[in-house]
C-alpha cells in the first residue's frame, strides 16, 4: 500500500509540473491570430483567390521608409537660437569707443550725434539680419532653410541671408563709403567696427535632434488602403513585389486585428490545446520509453524547465522588433539534454520545442527545418563540448550547417541575391558563438538538479584523485581489481550501448569501502595469515558486507556524486556472501542459519550500467581463484555467475535484454582469456 501511495504522490507531482509548464507557456504566448496562408516572393499563389476581408492599410516597404527617412534627414530645417544680449553688449562697447575717439577728433560738434547713430544703425542692421559663426558646426541642409528662435518664436530664414562676421564687416564698410565727408568716413573707419561684430545666431543641436526625431516618428508606415472585398491575388498568379507587399500588409493586419477583436477567446483556446498537445507528447514519450526519467521529479522538472526556457525566450524575442529568433542558440537545448540523458531523448524534446516555437516564428517551416537539421548535426558532436579545441570546431560546424541549410532554402525559393537577408548569416554566427555558454551552463544545471556530466566523470576517473590514490596505497589489490573491472565493463558497454565513461568511473570507486579494513579482503592479502581464521563466519560476512555502507559513507564524505554512490550500493545487489554462509552452515549444521545476516542490503541494480558492473565485478574476482585457467573453465565460470545472478532476480529492475547479457558474457570471456593468456581450444580431428 505504501508503494502505491508513493506512486500516486510522485505521479501527482509530475502532473502538477506539466500543468504549471503549460500554464506558463500559454501566458507567454502573444494573443495574435495566425495568417492561414504561406507565401513566398516569386512563387506561384497556390491557394484560392484571396479577397480582403476588411479595409486593410497598405504597408510601406522597408526601402520606402528608409528613403523617406533619408529624405527627411537631408532636407530637415535646422534650429538656431538668437541671443539678443550679444547685440546689447556690442552696442554698449561701441558707444564707449565712439565717445573716446570723438574727444580726440576736431570734427564739428553738431555732427557727433549723426555719426554715432549712423554707426549704430549699421550695427543694428547686421545684428537684426543675424550673424553666424564662420566655423558653424551645424550639418548642411539641402533646402538651405533654417529656423531662428527669437523670443520663443520661430522665424524661417534662408541660411544664405544670414551674415558671417566677414560679410557683415564688408557690408558695413561698403555703406561707410557712401558718406560724403572724407574726414567723417576716416573717423568711422578708425573706430574698427569689426570689433563690435560678433555672432548672435547659434546652432541648437539638441532642439534640432528632438524635432528631427519627432518628424521621423510621424512618418506613416502605410500608403493607402485595400478596400474590403477587393481581390488581392488570384490562384496561379506569381507573387511579385507588389502582390507580396499587399499580402504582407494583409497578414500584419489580420494577425493584429484578430488578437484584439472578439476572436480573443478563440485564439486562446487554440493556443491552450496546441500547448497541451506538445507537452502531452513529452509526457507520453517519457512514460512509455524512459520511465526512469518519468518517475524522477527532478529529471522531469529539468526537461520541462529547458522547454520553458527556450519557449519563453522565443516569446520575448518575437515580441521585440529589434531582436531576431535566429540569434537564440536553440542547439544548446539538445546538447545539454544529451549530456545528462541520451541523444534520442534530446532529439525528441528538441523537436517538440521547435515545433512549439514554430507557431511563433515569422516563417514557421523555415525555422523548424533549419533548427531540426542543425540539431541532428549537433547531436553527433555531443562529446565535443568537453574538449576546448573540439568545441571551436563544433561551433564552426553548427554555424556552417545553419548557413548551408538557409542557402539551400533561398536557392529553392528562387529569391534574387539582391533580396537575400544577408544579416541572417551574421545571426547564425552569433548563435554558434553563444554555444560557448554550454560549458558553464552544464555545470550550473549539474549542481542545481544533482546530475552528473561527462566533465565531472572525466575528473573523477583521473587516478590521481585523492580518494583513488589513497585506495591504491592502502588497498593496492583492490585498486588493481577496480582497474580490471573498469576496463572490462567499459568494453562491454561500448558494445551493447550505454555510458562508458559513467561505468568506468563507477568501477573505479565501487570498492572504495574496502579502504577502512583492506586486510580482510583476499586481493590485499599477500599470503600468510588470513584474518578471517580468527573470527566467526558471521562476523566475516558482516565485515565483507560492511564495505558497501563504508563505501557509501566514504564517498559522501569526499563529495562523490550520488550517481556513483548508487553503483556502490548496487554492485552486489541482494546476493549472499555464499562462502561464509556455507561455512556457518558447516559449523552449526544442527541450527538453521539466518540467511539475512549473510545478504547484501541492496538495492538491486536499476540500470544497464549497474548490471554490467555487478557482472564484471563478480566474474573478475572469481577469475583470480581459478587454479586451472582454460577456455572451458572461464566459460563455465562466467555462465555460472551470470545464471546465479539471474536466478537471484538481480537484473529485474534494469533495462537490459537477454541478447545484451549474452553479448556481455562473450566479451567478458574473450577479455579474461586475453588477460590470462589462454589459447583457444581447437577441436580435435
Amino acid at each position: 500500500m505504501s508503494r502505491f501511495l508513493l506512486f500516486v504522490r510522485t505521479h501527482t507531482y509530475v502532473i502538477l509540473l506539466y500543468v504549471a509548464s503549460i500554464t506558463v507557456v500559454c501566458l507567454l504566448l502573444p494573443r495574435e491570430g495566425k495568417f492561414p496562408y504561406e507565401f513566398r516572393k516569386g512563387k506561384i499563389w497556390g491557394h484560392e483567390d484571396l479577397y480582403a476581408p476588411f479595409d486593410t492599410p497598405i504597408l510601406k516597404t522597408q526601402q520606402e521608409i528608409v528613403a523617406e527617412t533619408d529624405s527627411l534627414r537631408t532636407g530637415f530645417v535646422m534650429y538656431y537660437n538668437h541671443r539678443p544680449e550679444v547685440e546689447e553688449q556690442q552696442q554698449s562697447a561701441y558707444r564707449q569707443t565712439f565717445n573716446d575717439h570723438w574727444e580726440k577728433e576736431a570734427l564739428p560738434h553738431y555732427r557727433k550725434n549723426i555719426l554715432y547713430k549712423t554707426g549704430l544703425a549699421l550695427l543694428d542692421s547686421v545684428y537684426r539680419q543675424g550673424i553666424i559663426q564662420e566655423d558653424d558646426v551645424s550639418p548642411p541642409s539641402s533646402s538651405g532653410q533654417i529656423t531662428v528662435i527669437r523670443n520663443n518664436v520661430g522665424e524661417e530664414k534662408n541660411r544664405n541671408d544670414i551674415f558671417t562676421q566677414k560679410s557683415a564687416y564688408e557690408m558695413i564698410m561698403a555703406r561707410l563709403h557712401l558718406l560724403s565727408d572724407k574726414d567723417e568716413t576716416e573717423f568711422m573707419r578708425n573706430l574698427d567696427l569689426n570689433n563690435f561684430i560678433h555672432p548672435n545666431i547659434f546652432y541648437n543641436a539638441e532642439l534640432t535632434a528632438t524635432a528631427k526625431a519627432e518628424a521621423i516618428g510621424r512618418i506613416s508606415p502605410t500608403k493607402g488602403v485595400i478596400p474590403a472585398n477587393r481581390k488581392i491575388i488570384a490562384t496561379g498568379e506569381v507573387v511579385n513585389d507588389e502582390k507580396f507587399n499587399l499580402l504582407v500588409s494583409l497578414k500584419y493586419e489580420f494577425e493584429h486585428k484578430t488578437g484584439t477583436s472578439g476572436n480573443y477567446w478563440q485564439i486562446l483556446s487554440g493556443q491552450i490545446i496546441t500547448v497541451i498537445l506538445c507537452f502531452a507528447l513529452i509526457y507520453i514519450y517519457l512514460m512509455f520509453f524512459h520511465r526512469e526519467i518519468f518517475r524522477n521529479i527532478s529529471r522531469t522538472g529539468f526537461i520541462l524547465l529547458m522547454v520553458l526556457l527556450f519557449a519563453g525566450l522565443s516569446c520575448v524575442i518575437v515580441g521585440n522588433e529589434y531582436l531576431n529568433l535566429y540569434v537564440l542558440p536553440f542547439i544548446l537545448l539538445p546538447l545539454i539534454i544529451a549530456t545528462f540523458f541520451n541523444t534520442r531523448t534530446a532529439l525528441f524534446i528538441f523537436t517538440v520545442t521547435i515545433l512549439l516555437v514554430g507557431f511563433l516564428a515569422p516563417n514557421g517551416f523555415e525555422f523548424v527545418f533549419l533548427n531540426f537539421v542543425t540539431g541532428v548535426v549537433s547531436l553527433t558532436n555531443v562529446r565535443a563540448i568537453y574538449r576546448r579545441g573540439a568545441l571551436f570546431r563544433t561551433v564552426l560546424w553548427i554555424a556552417g550547417t545553419y548557413a548551408v541549410t538557409y542557402t539551400a532554402l533561398i536557392l529553392m525559393q528562387g529569391v534574387a541575391f539582391s533580396q537575400i537577408e544577408w544579416m541572417n548569416y551574421v545571426r547564425f554566427g552569433v548563435s554558434g558563438i553563444l554555444l560557448f555558454v554550454a560549458y558553464p551552463s552544464i555545470f550550473i544545471f549539474e549542481k542545481l538538479f544533482g546530475f552528473i556530466s561527462d566533465i565531472t566523470l572525466m575528473e573523477l576517473s583521473d587516478t590521481n584523485q585523492p580518494l583513488l590514490r589513497k585506495l591504491s596505497e592502502v588497498a593496492p589489490g583492490t585498486f588493481q581489481h577496480s582497474l580490471q573491472v573498469a576496463n572490462i565493463a567499459e568494453e562491454v558497454i561500448c558494445k551493447i550501448g550505454g555510458n562508458p565513461l559513467l561505468i568506468r568511473t563507477a568501477a573505479l570507486y565501487h570498492d572504495i569501502g574496502k579502504i577502512s579494513r583492506p586486510a580482510y579482503f583476499i586481493e590485499n592479502q599477500a599470503g600468510g595469515h588470513n584474518l578471517h581464521d580468527d573470527i566467526t563466519p558471521e562476523n566475516s560476512a558482516q565485515i565483507i558486507i560492511g564495505h558497501i555502507s563504508n563505501g557509501v559513507e566514504t564517498a559522501r564524505k569526499n563529495r562523490i556524486p550520488q550517481h556513483i554512490i548508487d553503483f556502490i550500493r548496487t554492485h552486489h545487489g541482494t546476493t549472499t556472501v555464499r562462502f561464509f554462509y556455507h561455512q556457518q552452515q558447516k559449523r552449526q549444521p544442527e541450527k538453521k542459519t539466518d540467511r539475512s545476516k549473510f545478504t547484501y542490503p541492496g538495492p538491486i541494480p536499476f540500470s544497464k550500467e549497474m548490471v554490467i558492473l555487478m557482472m564484471c565485478d563478480s566474474i573478475e574476482a572469481a577469475s583470480r581463484s581459478l587454479k586451472d585457467i582454460t577456455q572451458s573453465n572461464i566459460g563455465d565460470m562466467v555462465d555460472n555467475i551470470v545464471n546465479y545472478q539471474i536466478l537471484e532476480d538481480q537484473y529485474n529492475d534494469a533495462d537490459i535484454t537477454y541478447r545484451e547479457i549474452n553479448t556481455a558474457k562473450q566479451i567478458i570471456k574473450n577479455r579474461l582469456m586475453n588477460i590470462h593468456h589462454v589459447r583457444i581450444e581447437y577441436p580435435k580431428d
